[in-house]
């Protein structure tokens, strides 16, 4: 979906509106790569005051790759990189920009090349894709803040921590920007999510959230 979006400054900003695996995602192109796009990722992704989505992807251009890809999360911070966000950017490079024989796309992000392939029927992009590269587990990699208790800890796998006098073993890595992992093995609707994962997000052993 393309639309257009009128600034308060009267400027006029063609965006897309597309997601992937229901990450959704506003995408727009610009050759600004000095601008400081928080701003406009808050007001766009704000789901009831803007248009709304997860967050903000901007095509710039790029020196020796196919294209530069920033991520702003709805809160304006910089998401570093995403494997959805990756895969839309690259679906709408190849549609809108790309010469039809192209048969991969190299993609410049804050935390390195990014590679994808795709497939195509009728013209349009069905499937990406995506290299995320090797997954980091070391604390400073992620990072994790792990402070002296933790002694000589190499690996964040099964990483004990407690939120709401709940023991979690979790699983933290890094595809570029961090994650926990929790695996669960009761009844998923039972499970406090809503309610522990901004808590989890926001623990203070993630200085970048997770």
């Amino acid at each position: 979906i393309c639309l257009l979006l009128i600034l308060k400054d009267k400027a006029v900003m063609r965006f897309t509106k597309m997601q992937g695996a229901g990450n959704d995602f506003l995408l727009v192109e610009s050759k600004d790569t000095r601008r400081d796009w928080s701003p406009l990722a808050i007001a766009m992704c704000d789901r009831h005051y803007g248009i709304g989505a997860d967050g903000l992807l901007v095509i710039l251009p790029s020196a020796r790759n196919d294209f530069l890809m920033r991520i702003f999360n709805s809160d304006g911070s910089d998401g570093g990189i995403s494997g959805n966000g990756l895969r839309c950017a690259v679906k709408y490079f190849i549609e809108e920009q790309a010469k039809p024989d192209k048969k991969s796309v190299s993609v410049e992000t804050t935390t390195g090349i990014k590679t994808a392939t795709f497939t195509k029927k009728a013209g349009k992009v069905v499937k990406v894709k995506a290299g995320m590269g090797e997954p980091r587990f070391g604390a400073k990699q992620i990072p994790a803040v792990i402070g002296k208790s933790g002694g000589k800890v190499k690996s964040m796998i099964t990483y004990p921590i407690t939120v709401d006098g709940k023991k979690l073993e979790l699983n933290i890595i890094s595809m570029g920007n961090p994650h926990a992992v929790y695996f669960y093995r009761g009844d998923i609707d039972k499970f406090p999510l809503a309610s522990l994962g901004p808590k989890v997000e926001h623990h203070k052993i993630f200085p970048e959230r997770v």
